[in-house]
């Protein structure tokens, strides 16, 4: 059964917050330079551009917190199956 409440809370923590934004800092602006590479270099940046490589640094952001979040929900899981294996 899929909590949600569990899922807000690991996905909006601080440790997986604070993680996500180095990942988007660091694949964001790869991810930048390859999408927008010869404008940046140009120095020709427009205000559609800017937006466009805040949005690519978010689908980073939003990779890794959900990854952390999955990882989350499948430690719970193990834990209890341990737990009620010990239990027997």
């Amino acid at each position: 059964m899929f909590d949600l409440k569990f899922a807000a809370t690991i996905f909006f923590s601080a440790k997986v917050a604070k993680r996500s934004a180095i990942v988007a800092v660091i694949v964001g602006t790869i991810l930048a330079f390859i999408n927008h590479g010869d404008v940046i270099i140009a120095g020709n940046l427009t205000i559609q551009c800017w937006v466009k490589m805040i949005a690519t640094c978010l689908v980073p952001y939003t990779v890794s917190s959900v990854t952390a979040v999955l990882t989350a929900i499948e430690q719970q899981k193990l834990a209890m199956a341990d737990a009620f294996v010990d239990a027997d």
